[in-house]
């Protein structure tokens, strides 16, 4: 019993990690955090200051293909 109850705990904390990153995708840059405007732009932010967090790529995709699929529906139609 304790198996399954880690296997739940695990995937609560997958889709809160899904429901937050699916509200702030994005996190100051790591690389360019401390650098002058003078520098040059940082190879991974292009001089924005933001990046995307980790799995924020696979949240937005999931969400257009959601969005998508709504509006391909045929029942209402």
């Amino acid at each position: 019993m304790p198996v399954l109850q880690l296997i739940a705990a695990a995937l609560l904390g997958v889709l809160g990690w899904g429901i937050f990153v699916f509200f702030s995708p994005y996190r100051a840059c790591l690389w360019c955090r401390h650098k002058t405007g003078r520098n040059p732009p940082c190879w991974r932010c292009n001089r924005t200051r933001l990046t995307r967090r980790i799995g924020a790529y696979h949240v937005h995709k999931v969400k257009l293909s959601l969005i998508q699929a709504w509006e391909e529906r045929e029942f209402w139609r």
